[in-house]
């Protein structure tokens, strides 16, 4: 399911939306070399959103993302965060965004406290303006006791969490992740998840990752980037219905039965569709239209089935779907 790379979703008023991205170009070299990294990109990120982009390697996340966070600017195009046009205004737009890139950039010679006063004061705030925000941070990440330990030492978790509240010290209204988690284990990646929920309420998060599973638990909307253009954007759950075959069906079973309820079923269906048993409890259904496997379900003794329904596919599918289109 494809929308033109120059659509913009219509899901609210310009007051509400933290960033608006309008026709937002980059080439890089000239000629025979030229590469288009990004054509014509458009889209709508509401407040309070967790709002992520996927794509494979080369589709221009990075390049977008640069843009987006005022690193690089673009060859044509606009875009707004929380209201200020910030190719125009750039500056004052990284008044309003904070970023953790991939890799945690510390002074190693600092402590966590000293690294985070540094930050706060390159960007002009006043020691009575940061140092509670600070400490309040600190708590909330189960870091203010070690407060004065040096960075270098501190495991992958410990210092993405201090990544973020370097981020988060000037209250940015929208938060840039790029690849968060990356080399993370599993409970430090669950761990940061739940940050990354109670951050919600605070800030709009704009988050890359090459984690399906990340995406699909924390985003509300998606949008997915192919060849420097927008491909679909949608919620997780309606991009694996868009994205999933439209003749394929599942019925489980409350106990071990599916060779005698695949008797049953058989002649109820249409001539074409075909079943197969993929394990005692479980049937599939191809190549039948919905009409027909809901009748044929109706049809069946009560207590036998427990569920029964269209097979949708998980977010790697729809990734893998894209990456070959």
């Amino acid at each position: 399911m494809n929308v033109s790379a120059n659509s913009v979703l219509p899901i609210g008023s310009p007051d509400s939306l933290a960033m608006r991205v309008e026709g937002i170009k980059k080439q890089f070299g000239q000629g025979d070399k030229r590469i288009e990294a990004l054509r014509g990109v458009s889209f709508e990120v509401q407040r309070g959103e967790v709002f992520s982009i996927l794509g494979p390697n080369g589709a221009g996340k990075t390049t977008l993302l640069r843009i987006l966070t005022t690193i690089t600017r673009p060859d044509a195009g606009e875009f707004w965060l929380d209201g200020v046009n910030a190719r125009q205004m750039p500056k004052r737009a990284r008044q309003k965004l904070g970023v953790v890139f991939q890799n945690n950039q510390f002074s190693r010679y600092l402590s966590i406290w000293q690294n985070l006063e540094l930050h706060a004061k390159m960007h002009g705030l006043a020691r009575a303006d940061y140092e509670p925000k600070l400490i309040a941070l600190l708590k909330q990440q189960g870091l203010y006791e070690r407060r004065n330990d040096l960075t270098e030492p501190l495991s992958g978790g410990m210092k993405r969490r201090v990544a973020l509240i370097r981020a988060m010290i000037q209250e940015p209204s929208v938060l840039f992740l790029d690849e968060p988690t990356t080399g993370l284990d599993p409970h430090a990646r669950r761990e940061l998840w739940a940050d990354l929920e109670a951050m919600k309420s605070r800030c709009t998060i704009i988050l890359t990752t090459h984690y399906m599973d990340e995406a699909d638990a924390l985003s509300d909307r998606i949008l997915l980037l192919n060849h420097g253009q927008v491909v679909n954007i949608d919620t997780p759950d309606a991009l694996k219905r868009a994205f999933s075959p439209n003749h394929k069906y599942e019925v489980v079973l409350n106990c071990p039965q599916a060779e005698p309820l695949r008797a049953q079923l058989t002649p109820l269906l249409p001539a074409h569709a075909s079943i197969w048993q993929d394990n005692p409890f479980r049937l599939v259904i191809e190549q039948c239209d919905e009409t027909a496997f809901w009748h044929a379900i109706s049809s069946l003794p009560p207590g036998q089935v427990a569920r029964a329904g269209r097979i949708f596919v998980d977010l790697e599918s729809v990734f893998l779907a894209m990456k070959v289109a």
